[in-house]
């Protein structure tokens, strides 16, 4: 244990430290008090890019495999942790890319601090989280999605669950979730919740050898709050990563991409319930009865942005690629899955 008490947490760690501090954390036998008070400590400071990219490594290094997957093929993913209780965005952005033509690997969990986490709603609409590996290879082959739910990934994460509980706070794994999908998907549009977020988690990303290119973003909402998402009320800070790269910060206003502001809540769910009944209403396109065209505006944003990168396209494309994704929304989509009732001979 003479790592956690002869470094300073608070200060940025030497990736080596950082790579084995986490070793400890996930160790069976590092005392989880001492655990918790460490992570404390990292909770109260902005992690650094090589920070981030050596903790991603060396839980990824302990993660259950995931075969390769299409050149092409993305993950749309946000921290979590912005408070905002809005419906699940980049979820149903996962599920219509691949009518798009996009593979999708999505990486998620249940919800930590939302009311609806992605593996919720994904069960909720009948997907089986304990699919096998192989299935979940045949399902990306066959329909252009796979979802691969983080605990069967991360056994090892298990342990550290109860002590995050009691912390009571957001800790360094909130931002680790987005940069550990073991198919190392080449392409990745990833929100963050903070500003000051942008750039670390985008350096981490260029440090990953299999990475292609991707848009970290940021959103605000009518009131200047954060969202770990681009947002349909107020400007969103995208960050592209490409070729191991960091780009500028640029900016998204959402009159600039022909999108009206939305009323007062218009994205936000009250619990699983409220969020199952927009997906499926978006799932029935602009005739359905719980079809809101905000929430198919915000979805349609979020795919765009991850149409442009499957396209090799730069932002300057967004608006036309957000009227053809917004187009494709008033028809409806199918969910890129079978129900398991229907995978029974």
């Amino acid at each position: 244990m003479t790592l956690l008490t002869t470094h300073n947490p608070i200060r940025p760690l030497p990736e080596g430290t950082a790579s084995e501090l986490m070793r400890i954390f996930i160790d069976q036998d590092t005392d989880a008090l001492l655990v918790g008070a460490c992570l404390a400590l990292l909770a109260q400071r902005v992690p650094e890019a090589h920070e981030l990219a050596a903790f991603a490594d060396a839980l990824s290094e302990v993660a259950v495999p995931f075969p390769a997957v299409p050149a092409g093929a993305i993950d749309v993913v946000g921290t979590g942790g912005d408070g905002a209780s809005t419906a699940n965005l980049s979820t149903l952005s996962a599920l219509l890319l691949p009518h798009l033509g996009v593979p999708v690997v999505k990486h998620g969990n249940r919800a930590a601090t939302g009311v609806c986490g992605s593996a919720d709603l994904m069960e909720a609409l009948g997907y089986d989280l304990s699919r096998a590996v192989s299935d979940l290879t045949q399902d990306l082959e066959r329909r252009n999605f796979a979802f691969l739910f983080a605990p069967a990934f991360h056994p090892l994460l298990g342990r550290l669950r109860e002590i995050r509980r009691r912390l009571g706070i957001p800790t360094i794994f909130n931002l680790l979730g987005p940069l550990l999908n073991p198919g190392l998907p080449p392409l990745q549009v990833l929100g963050v919740a903070r500003e000051d977020l942008l750039v670390p988690m985008a350096g981490a990303l260029a440090r990953r050898k299999t990475l292609r290119r991707a848009f970290v973003i940021h959103g605000k909402d009518a009131e200047g709050k954060g969202l770990d998402e681009a947002s349909i009320e107020g400007p969103t800070l995208v960050v592209a990563v490409a070729g191991g790269q960091v780009g500028p910060p640029q900016v998204l206003v959402p009159r600039e991409l022909g999108l009206a502001p939305p009323p007062r809540h218009a994205l936000r769910v009250v619990d699983r319930a409220e969020a199952l009944t927009v997906a499926r209403g978006l799932f029935g396109g602009a005739a359905h009865a719980d079809f809101r065209p905000p929430v198919a505006d915000a979805v349609a944003l979020q795919s765009a942005l991850g149409l442009l990168l499957h396209r090799n396209l730069g932002l300057e494309q967004l608006a036309s690629v957000l009227r053809e994704v917004r187009a494709r929304l008033d028809q409806g989509f199918g969910l890129p899955f079978n129900h398991p009732s229907e995978e029974r001979p």
